[in-house]
């Protein structure tokens, strides 16, 4: 089976600014939206249950921002995988394919170690 170039590109540029965003998602707290499971909420954006009034707020109504992450991270990287494929195969000879490795393996360092402070290691 044969894949024409324009997948290619997609599934590369997809691959690979995926994991990119992903940190900067998880870095900055940038989430489309947020799951709150026991409630059966989905609010759009980032929000936290910390409440003033109500402090333990936040363990009653623990918050999942992971489907937003992924989520935010997934439409960056779709809008970039679908400009690399529209792009012509010249203009894409000089990107270094040792990236499609490389990024990702630095992307799964930064998340551990962004998520070192929720494990208090």
């Amino acid at each position: 089976m044969t894949l024409s170039a324009a997948f290619r590109r997609f599934a590369f540029a997809f691959g690979t600014t995926f994991g990119f965003l992903y940190v900067v998602a998880l870095a900055k707290d940038l989430a489309l939206f947020t799951v709150f499971p026991s409630l059966g909420i989905v609010l759009a954006g980032t929000h936290h249950s910390r409440d003033v009034a109500d402090p333990a707020m936040g363990f009653l109504a623990p918050a999942m921002y992971w489907y937003g992450w992924a989520a935010t991270a997934a439409l960056g990287a779709l809008i970039a995988a679908l400009v690399a494929a529209s792009l012509p195969g010249r203009s894409v000879r000089n990107f270094w394919s040792g990236w499609v490795w490389v990024i990702p393996i630095f992307s799964m360092i930064a998340c551990v170690y962004l998520t070192l402070p929720w494990f208090r290691l």
